[in-house]
């Protein structure tokens, strides 16, 4: 078998695959794994190879689905400390493991815990925690001794389908607990240099680096400067990783194999250079191989400042196994070497399959030794066949490399990041070369020079310099609209057609460039061939007849496709609401007969660092293929109902804004507004005075805010945010769906004595189930069959109120709430409900 290691390493992913997806327990996989190891023996010592393999390929599979179980299904000893977290606050001890992640007016600690204290006794216990400490001074470090008093419980998602599983991506780190700490009493560093005396000696090492950049540079240089060579990017400004984004070159922000790449090609390069110099030391070494052995070094070294992230080793393994290739003379077989890092990657860490960043490096890498030769063959023929000028001929490499690059990555970045840069092949092209070949090999020089700080300042300047240009290039580039546009996020189907599609395109790419090579042999050699030629002729016709006609089926599939989830919107019968879990606030989709789509509300948090329009609202609405909102209607200006729509309204298109009037001259309804007159979006003001509105079957109809008795200004006065917030009604046939906002008792009563028409067969429980809410009036005038409650896991209001939940009871409503739920979407086509979720 010429590529033995591609087949093994498939096994091991498939396994992966499997044990992520089904949750297969360990008894039974080990058992079967030791079955299928002895079966190997006896298959091997028969000398059966083909049976050998057979087994071995098991085994993989098998040993995969047990590796991945460690992260997703742990076994909890008696002292885990996640068997003593429980309802109230506990204190505990433990080491800060890694260096602490600063995220706007948060300091991230990931802790190893050695003890709690209960009833003055100590107990020894294991396991990591994620705290959040909020407004902190203190300068916590790697390796200081913390005593820390919180509240820890189980990480949570918002549970919405297709939605990031948060709680299985800390798994995959070994975090099974998070704790928030909002006191700075509530944690003191009891003493430091507790950790490893490595990881200690290499922190303060990091400290001077970081020193020299923080006094040398300014924003935003300062930053991608320690993101480049400490491996620390979250102090980045959003605009500029935007910016980034736009340009398509956000992969430079993170160390990852380009960089440890450069790293080892600038090593490689000047060692060679050396070695070449001397004809002493060509005549008495290998220039090749030396010169790949000492570049491991640079390499290794660079992981090590950069903070050895998890990303960081997987981009060091990946260089390390290349030049080990190179050492032992197999590295002409790329596709194996490649193949050989991912299954040592896999073996080590198996989560890593399912980290964007692996994916991203490994397709990238794929591409560019699939694709880079055929491009550059065929920019060969454009240009001419005799190109020896080296200056064009590396300029075309570089073009091929960045086009497979671009070619090979692009379904992962729309899957994750929902955003294709249309200049990213031009971008990459200026940019890669000004950052990776001038200012990160200066930022290297600046790691050797930190402990002599007047030349570590002169080193760091010039590597800030080189930093600005690029961030000067950067911002020209992106500022276009065309720069960059957002895409919805194609599922597994399209996805696998995309791939397809490339890959027959290069086979076909690569026929049409070896015709025009035996084009090009002399009159003499093609004699010589004869009848073999003639052979060869025929075969490539076949061949090209026949991948001509897969690309076609391919294409078909795609428009097939398209023309389906086109006709799925359009075609749709039935109005279906979708209550989002967006945690304490709310959220509901309506999508209606003939493809209408409204967003009533886009939930939010106080906290301004997690945007949940950005994280959870739009990844949904990308996943559901939806790129507009017909009609948004923002019911209030409380954040935890407003603080997702102004990122929906920027990012997606909007046909118009509904609001009652009565705004915020800050936070998110005030940005809502400034994107509303940006856009030139048209801004209604409803009331209920607002006439009916009708779109095909379905009525929409305004109850709440009510005008005051002079007719100026709400029935409640001043800023009663809640009971003047918009209640719509929406009437497909007989079937109504009420969604009341946060309305209290006192609209309530105003809304019955209004003598509108409340009866509903879908309630949204007003004010996410609060005890100032769903009035027994309130009930028996809309006597809903099912109620739905808004409302966030634990939270710190009680919602939903036990009294308020037995009146639902009493009304015969049947209750579904998204804090245990998850989304629930429910479907009527004015004569029957449909509850799709949870279902």
């Amino acid at each position: 078998m010429s590529r033995p290691v591609i087949p093994l390493v498939i096994a091991l992913i498939s396994g992966i695959i499997t044990g992520n997806a089904l949750n297969i327990p360990d008894s039974p996989t080990v058992i079967a794994l030791f079955l299928v190891l002895a079966l190997l023996l006896v298959a091997a010592l028969k000398g059966s190879r083909y049976m050998a393999c057979s087994f071995l390929l098991v085994s993989l599979f098998l040993l995969g689905i047990l590796n991945i179980n460690l992260y997703l299904h742990p076994h909890y000893g008696r002292s885990d400390i996640t068997r003593h977290a429980g309802d109230g606050p506990l204190t505990f001890e433990g080491i800060i493991c890694t260096p602490p992640r600063i995220v706007g007016d948060k300091t991230l600690l990931l802790v190893k815990t050695s003890q709690i204290i209960q009833d003055n006794q100590r107990i020894p216990v294991r396991g990591k925690i994620l705290l959040s400490v909020k407004d902190s001074n203190n300068p916590f470090i790697y390796g200081n001794y913390i005593r820390a008093r919180a509240k820890l419980k189980e990480p949570g998602n918002f549970n919405n389908p297709g939605g990031f599983d948060y709680k299985r991506y800390l798994g995959y780190r070994g975090i099974h607990l998070r704790g928030y700490i909002s006191r700075p009493t509530d944690i003191i560093v009891i003493r430091n240099s507790a950790g490893g005396y490595l990881r200690t000696g290499l922190e303060r090492y990091r400290s001077l680096i970081r020193k020299s950049i923080l006094e040398t540079t300014s924003s935003p240089e300062r930053k991608i400067l320690q993101a480049l060579i400490l491996g620390e990017k979250e102090g980045i400004p959003s605009d500029i990783i935007k910016k980034f984004n736009r340009a398509g070159v956000s992969h430079i922000l993170a160390i990852s194999g380009l960089h440890m790449g450069i790293i080892a090609l600038i090593s490689f390069s000047i060692i060679k250079g050396v070695i070449k110099s001397s004809e002493y030391l060509l005549l008495r070494f290998n220039m090749l191989k030396v010169s790949a052995l000492i570049s491991l070094v640079p390499v290794i070294a660079y992981a090590f400042i950069a903070g050895l992230h998890i990303s960081t080793i997987r981009a060091m393994i990946m260089i390390i196994c290349y030049l080990i290739a190179l050492l032992t003379g197999r590295d002409r077989d790329l596709l194996n070497v490649l193949a050989f890092a991912a299954f040592l990657i896999l073996v080590i860490n198996p989560a890593s399959l399912f980290d964007v960043s692996f994916q991203l490096s490994f397709a990238a890498v794929t591409a560019i030794i699939l694709a880079a030769p055929v491009i550059v063959n065929a920019l060969s023929g454009i240009s001419g066949e005799g190109i020896s000028r080296k200056g064009l001929r590396s300029l075309l490499l570089f073009l091929a490399v960045s086009l497979s690059a671009t070619i090979g990555t692009a379904p992962i970045i729309a899957l994750y990041f929902n955003r294709i840069s249309s200049i990213s092949l031009i971008s990459n092209l200026i940019v890669i070369p000004v950052i990776g070949f001038a200012a990160l090999p200066i930022g290297m020089l600046a790691i050797i020079a930190a402990p002599f700080a007047p030349l570590a300042h002169l080193i760091t300047g010039l590597a800030s310099f080189f930093t600005g240009i690029a961030v000067h290039i950067i911002n020209t580039l992106s500022s276009p609209e065309f720069a960059s546009f957002t895409v919805t996020t194609p599922a597994l189907l399209e996805i696998t057609l995309y791939y397809l599609l490339v890959f027959t395109g290069l086979r076909l790419l690569m026929l049409w460039t070896e015709k025009g090579i035996y084009k090009s042999c002399n009159r003499e050699v093609l004699i010589c061939r004869g009848s073999s030629w003639n052979i060869r002729n025929l075969y490539l016709a076949k061949e090209k007849t026949l991948l001509a006609f897969f690309l076609g089926l391919i294409l078909l599939s795609f428009f097939a496709n398209a023309y389906c989830i086109s006709a799925r919107a359009s075609g749709r019968g039935a109005v279906e609401a979708t209550f989002l879990d967006v945690g304490q606030g709310s959220s509901t989709l309506l999508r209606l007969p003939g493809g209408a789509v409204i967003l009533v509300d886009g939930g939010g948090f106080y906290d301004s660092d997690f945007d949940l329009g950005e994280r959870v609202l739009a990844p949904y609405l990308w996943r559901e293929k939806i790129k507009k909102i017909d009609i948004m209607v923002m019911t209030h200006a409380d954040q935890d109902h407003a603080g997702g729509l102004p990122f929906i309204a920027e990012n997606f298109e909007v046909g118009e804004i509904w609001t009652n009037g009565q705004g915020s001259e800050k936070g998110a309804c005030h940005r809502l507004l400034d994107i509303a007159e940006e856009k030139s979006i048209p801004h209604l003001r409803v009331s209920s005075d607002t006439p009916e509105i009708r779109v095909g079957d379905v009525s929409l109809k305004i109850l709440n805010p009510q005008k005051s008795e002079s007719g100026q200004g709400f029935l409640f006065p001043g800023f009663d945010y809640n009971n003047n917030a918009i209640v719509l009604k929406i009437t497909i046939g007989s079937k109504s769906i009420l969604l009341p906002a946060d309305i209290s008792a006192s609209a309530e009563k105003q809304l019955i004595s209004s003598g509108a028409d409340l009866r509903s067969d879908m309630l949204m429980a007003p004010h996410h189930g609060g005890h100032s809410s769903s009035s027994n009036a309130f009930l028996n005038a809309v006597r809903p069959e099912i109620a739905v409650i808004s409302c966030g896991k634990d939270n710190h209001f009680g919602f939903p109120n036990t009294d308020v939940l037995d009146r639902y009871k009493r009304a015969g409503a049947r209750v579904m709430r998204t804090d245990r739920d998850g989304a629930v979407i429910i479907g009527t086509d004015g004569e029957r409900i449909n509850i799709i979720r949870p279902g």
